[in-house]
């Protein structure tokens, strides 16, 4: 009885509310019965409503420096917000694809038997996590009323840097780093990898997500001159 309660209870499909209360079942779940459609609609449409959010913070920001008002205003604000949900609705799979492709190919060179289907799913499990941070950081900034790209649960939230530093001290961020973290703990176990290597890789993403924010507001910040 024991065992067959076991089989039933990690044959279950994967839940993304259980990714919060117990990610490591999610993960036996998802090694048996990766789940993709579902999870992937709901992620997205997180993602766009957040896209939605920022724009409209930082869309009433800009509008107030144009100095637009009206029916101009408005048209500027709707086509904003048309391209944020657009926008988010195409990147967000196709950012889950090209990313489940990167850990397709390291772990194969790893040695793992782990199909696509699988690192598909634990993508966009993972990235629900960090895609509710986004959203709650959103939903603050927009009810304080401000256009800040800084994340509230973010170390620069109290540091207020731009530039590299700035970009950098973004990604110190707190769900932002439980992502990666869920991402070592799923490649152990669902692409059955060492936890040396699982850590690794997950480390090795991490810090390639702070160089390109560094390098993102370096830029950011040299075209302000």
């Amino acid at each position: 009885m024991k065992n067959t309660n076991h089989t039933t209870e990690t044959t279950a499909k994967p839940s993304l509310i259980g990714m919060f209360l117990s990610p490591t079942l999610q993960f036996d779940r998802m090694r048996e019965r990766p789940t993709i459609w579902l999870p992937l609609i709901i992620v997205t449409v997180i993602g766009v409503i957040t896209g939605l959010l920022v724009a409209t913070g930082m869309g009433d920001a800009a509008l107030e420096d144009l100095g637009l008002s009206g029916a101009e205003a408005q048209t500027a604000q709707m086509f904003t917000m048309l391209l944020a949900g657009i926008g988010s609705l195409i990147f967000i799979p196709v950012g889950f694809l090209i990313y489940s492709l990167i850990l397709l190919a390291i772990i194969k060179i790893a040695g793992s038997e782990a199909t696509f289907k699988q690192l598909f799913s634990l993508t966009i499990f993972t990235t629900f996590i960090t895609t509710i941070g986004q959203l709650l950081n959103a939903i603050i900034n927009l009810s304080l009323g401000s256009d800040s790209v800084y994340f509230v649960t973010g170390l620069n939230s109290l540091v207020g840097a731009e530039g590299a530093l700035g970009g950098f001290l973004n990604t110190i961020e707190v769900f932002s780093i439980w992502g990666y973290v869920l991402i070592g703990m799923g490649l152990h176990k669902v692409a059955q990898l060492s936890k040396p290597a699982s850590i690794i890789i997950a480390i090795i993403f991490f810090v390639l997500a702070c160089i390109m924010a560094a390098a993102g507001g370096a830029l950011e910040g040299m075209s302000q001159f």
